[in-house]
């Protein structure tokens, strides 16, 4: 019990604050910058996955809602997230197609 009640911890030395990300001045992104750059490709199906689940999520939270205005509430948000998740997989879908097309892949 006594050991809990020790308050003398070792102090670290004082790290330094976390500066911001510049860009680049070549246009190039460096190694310790993780934003995307205005050039870098999204990624579209991560983004509708996510639409998607939450679509799931509040069909769920419509399902459990106590009351029928946000039971109606829940409906129209996953509605309209299932729609953007429609949307964005259909988009990557045809970014990919238009990609082979114009590579001459698909014959």
């Amino acid at each position: 019990m006594e050991d809990s009640l020790n308050f003398d911890i070792p102090v670290r030395d004082r790290e330094r604050p976390a500066r911001r990300a510049r860009a680049a001045r070549s246009g190039r992104a460096s190694a310790d910058r993780p934003e995307l750059q205005a050039g870098e490709p999204i990624d579209i199906y991560h983004w509708a996955a996510v639409a998607l689940v939450t679509a799931l999520m509040c069909a769920v939270l419509a399902y459990a809602a106590g009351t029928p205005g946000l039971s109606r509430a829940a409906n129209v948000t996953s509605v309209v997230f299932g729609a953007m998740g429609c949307a964005l997989l259909l988009a990557g879908i045809v970014r990919m197609l238009r990609s082979r097309l114009g590579h001459g892949r698909v014959a």
